[in-house]
């Protein structure tokens, strides 16, 4: 092996011991909106309260954003959750790597 390979291999290894996974700023979310009866919400307005929580489906929220959506005629609507407005929290300090989380749409 040459010196300019034993450099190379020396640099690539770096590089890949050096690069971390970044946690999510934002990630996509669908769903879709009804009445008490079951019929959609159908081209209108909505307005969503999002919630991360931790542990379970009843756990203590760690970040928390509002989102107004439009619906389409079936009552779907989508928004990026990390791109509302905050309540509490950041994305950035949610410990994606530690237990379990939820997900609750108001």
């Amino acid at each position: 092996m040459n010196m300019r390979n034993l450099f190379f291999l020396a640099m690539l290894v770096l590089v890949s011991t050096t690069v971390t996974a970044q946690p999510p700023q934002k990630f996509n979310y669908q769903g879709v909106a009804r009445m008490a009866n079951g019929s959609p919400i159908a081209s209108q307005a909505i307005g969503l309260r999002i919630s991360i929580l931790e542990g379970s489906s009843s756990g203590t929220p760690v970040y928390v954003e509002t989102h107004t959506a439009t619906t389409n005629q079936f009552g779907l609507y989508n928004v990026a959750i990390g791109g509302g407005s905050v309540v509490s929290g950041s994305m950035a300090g949610i410990t994606w790597g530690t237990g379990d989380k939820y997900v609750k749409v108001e």
